[in-house]
C-alpha cells in the first residue's frame, strides 16, 4: 500500500504545528479548555515565535529527505550541508528535491502558522479540503509514511513541551492520543472521520484513524519508540 508523497508532506507540516503548539499549551495554567482559548493559543505562539522555525527544521528535515530522496541520499545530504555550512532554507530545499515541493512546503508552513496566530491549528476538515487537489500520484510505503509522521509528531510535541516547561516537563498521553488521531486522519483519509461508532474506546478510534489493526500497531509502536528515544 502506498501513500501520496504530497499528502504525506502536508500531513507532516500540520502534525508539526499541531504537536508543537500542544506541547506549549500543555505547560500553561488553567484547564484544557482555558488553555485552548484562541487568545491563549495566539499568545503562546507569539511567546515562542523565534523558536518555531528552528524547531520545524529539526523536526521535518529528516522525514522530508527520506520521503523525496531515501536514507542514503539523506546521509549524503547531511554531510554536504555540514561541509558547505548550508542554511536552513538551502537544506530544506535540498530535502524537498525540487523547487515545486519546497514551495508547497512553504505554503503549508505559512497556512498552518497563520492559523495558529489566529488562535487554532487548521481543522482536519479544512486541511483535507485544502490538500485535496494537490496530490501528485507518486507514493511511499504507507507503513513508512506512518512511522515518519508519528516520529515527527512526537518530536514536535516534545520541542514545544520543553521550550515552555523545561527539561522536566512530562508527556501527556491524552494529548499524544489526540494528536495521533488527527495525524492519521489527515495522512490516511480524504475526509474527517466520525468516531460515533467507536463509543468511548480510544483504541477503537485509533484503529479507525489508522485504517487497520496492522497500521494501528505500526503507529503505536513508533510512538512508543519515539518517546523512549527522546526520554533516553
Amino acid at each position: 500500500m502506498k501513500t501520496d508523497k504530497h499528502k504525506l508532506q502536508a500531513a507532516l507540516v500540520r502534525s508539526f504545528f499541531d504537536a508543537f503548539s500542544s506541547g506549549v499549551i500543555d505547560c500553561g495554567q488553567g484547564s484544557v479548555q482555558e488553555r485552548r482559548q484562541p487568545q491563549n493559543v495566539k499568545r503562546a505562539m507569539l511567546d515562542y515565535y523565534e523558536q518555531i522555525a528552528p524547531a520545524f527544521f529539526e523536526t521535518v528535515f529528516f522525514p522530508l529527505a527520506v520521503i523525496h530522496s531515501g536514507y542514503e541520499e539523506m546521509e549524503r545530504m547531511v554531510r554536504k550541508a555540514h561541509q558547505q555550512r548550508m542554511d536552513m532554507r538551502s537544506m530544506l530545499l535540498a530535502a524537498c528535491g525540487s523547487e515545486a515541493c519546497y514551495e508547497a512546503l512553504v505554503a503549508e508552513y505559512k497556512r498552518n502558522f497563520s492559523a495558529l496566530l489566529e488562535g487554532a491549528c487548521p481543522s482536519v476538515a479544512d486541511h483535507l479540503a485544502a490538500c485535496a487537489k494537490q496530490q501528485e500520484g507518486e507514493g511511499i510505503d504507507t507503513d513508512q509514511a506512518i512511522e515518519l509522521t508519528v516520529r515527527a509528531m512526537v518530536r514536535a510535541y516534545a520541542s514545544g513541551l520543553r521550550l515552555a516547561g523545561g527539561q522536566g516537563a512530562s508527556f501527556r498521553q491524552a494529548s499524544l492520543y489526540r494528536l495521533l488521531l488527527d495525524a492519521m486522519n489527515v495522512l490516511l483519509h480524504d475526509e474527517k472521520l466520525d468516531y460515533s461508532d467507536c463509543g468511548e474506546s480510544i483504541t477503537a478510534m485509533l484503529v479507525k484513524a489508522c485504517g487497520s489493526e496492522q497500521h494501528f500497531a505500526v503507529a503505536t509502536a513508533e510512538m512508543d519508540r519515539a518517546q523512549q528515544d527522546i526520554m533516553g
